[in-house]
């Protein structure tokens, strides 16, 4: 449904002499692409429109990727009340498996997290999606950094994300 309140919005709000040169859906999902419960989610038509940087298929993740949900009795630790101290916390494997909250199991079956060589991760809730599909034809767009940051720590038991696109125009 989002994608056509998205669709209604953008004829409704777009006039003929504009060019859209991005388009970006983002916030809290509530599912992960970790975690053996999401599966469903983790296999949604949406992520075949919109791109998701941090993804590397349905319930795997890039390699560089951090969790965004921060386990609740664990908010005001020393290791992640400030934004350095959570910082250092999140570069570090080991401090994360302790503070982000681990993939949620599927119903009767046991959780094998993460797969052989893979890097720990844990639930990243927090999405930014973009989609190139319904952008002008003349311009593009590439991803110039995505980031997690830690300036609300202590504060909330979400890590922002944030994304910078590069828009680069046609010559023409």
């Amino acid at each position: 449904m989002i994608t056509k309140w998205i669709g209604d919005f953008q004829a409704a709000n777009t006039y003929p002499d504009e060019e859209v040169v991005f388009d970006v859906l983002c916030g809290d999902f509530n599912f992960d692409n970790c975690s053996p419960d999401d599966t469903r989610e983790q296999n949604h038509c949406l992520f075949e429109e919109y791109r998701d940087p941090c993804r590397a298929g349905p319930g795997k993740e890039k390699p560089w990727v951090i969790g965004t949900l921060l386990e609740q009795p664990t908010l005001y630790e020393d290791d992640t009340n400030t934004p350095e101290d959570l910082q250092r916390t999140l570069e570090t494997e080991e401090l994360r498996k302790h503070y982000i909250s681990p993939p949620v199991p599927a119903k009767d079956c046991p959780l094998v997290y993460p797969e052989t060589g893979q890097p720990w991760v844990g639930r990243r809730i927090d999405y930014i999606l973009y989609r190139e599909n319904s952008i002008s034809k003349h311009c593009r767009t590439e991803i110039e950094e995505m980031t997690f940051i830690t300036q609300l720590a202590g504060l909330t038991d979400h890590i922002p994300v944030g994304l910078r696109l590069n828009v680069i125009m046609d010559s023409d």
